[in-house]
């Protein structure tokens, strides 16, 4: 447990600012609401991205601004606590696979398109949210590392994969509902892509099937609008994504399962 250096609320996953590395809880994240120190560097920063924003919008697009972009869309920041918390994470859920076969059988091709199925997932979300300029890095939960440690064991009827979350810094309430919404699609993406394959290239690998259902279970829970989860965030942004996006989850589970 971590406690906000400003007002010493309790936080299970705080926020840490990128310019004074001090722990803060939701309502202190942002700098200016913390008087950070380096407030000067994080105002300047923040100029700085509105001009280049600008400037894409009305097509003004110097070779310096498309090398900014270029340069966030390529870059990925992370941190050693973020792997620590992704691998830990990753092996549980890497279980999880496992324990699916009683912990008897091993397909690496099966592990690949589990393990993937979260990582690119979690990954989707990190990217988006630096792209957008904000920090953003994954985070186990106690409670999460606890449920999904249960569900590997085999005898367990019921497989639930939450091990964490990625954290972002992120105030523009379009901006976060895209970031939610991000990780949903990357499932569907391979969900789907998965289902085509195997429909037209090979109806006899029950992988492709595999893929597509687990995709479209991982995109469908995520959607769930509650708590923490991807859908409760999309659900406040646009109900109108939202129900699309779950409605395409569903049928590609249901069609792929069937």
């Amino acid at each position: 447990m971590h406690i906000c250096y400003i007002c010493g609320q309790a936080e299970t996953i705080p926020f840490k600012c990128n310019y004074c590395q001090e722990l803060f809880c939701n309502v202190h994240r942002n700098p200016i609401n913390h008087s950070c120190p380096f407030l000067d560097t994080y105002n300047k920063k923040r100029k700085n991205m509105l001009i280049d924003n600008d400037s894409q919008k009305y097509g003004f697009q110097s070779s310096s601004s498309v090398f900014k972009t270029l340069s966030r869309v390529l870059t990925i920041k992370s941190s050693r606590t973020e792997l620590f918390h992704l691998s830990l994470a990753t092996i549980l859920v890497t279980a999880v696979g496992l324990s699916l076969s009683g912990y008897r059988y091993i397909s690496w091709q099966f592990l690949a398109i589990f393990v993937c199925a979260f990582l690119v997932h979690e990954l989707a979300h990190k990217f988006l949210a630096q792209y957008y300029g904000s920090w953003a890095e994954f985070r186990a939960q106690t409670w999460g590392l606890i449920i999904t440690a249960i569900s590997a064991l085999p005898f367990m009827p019921f497989k639930f994969i939450a091990p964490g979350a990625v954290i972002v810094g992120l105030s523009d309430r379009k901006k976060f509902g895209r970031v939610a919404l991000i990780g949903p699609l990357t499932n569907l993406a391979m969900g789907f892509s998965f289902l085509l394959f195997s429909m037209f290239y090979d109806p006899f690998n029950p992988l492709f099937a595999i893929g597509a259902s687990f995709n479209g279970w991982i995109a469908m829970f995520n959607l769930l609008p509650f708590g923490v989860l991807d859908g409760q965030k999309i659900f406040d942004w646009n109900k109108l994504v939202w129900i699309v996006t779950m409605a395409a989850a569903m049928g590609l589970f249901i069609i792929a399962y069937l």
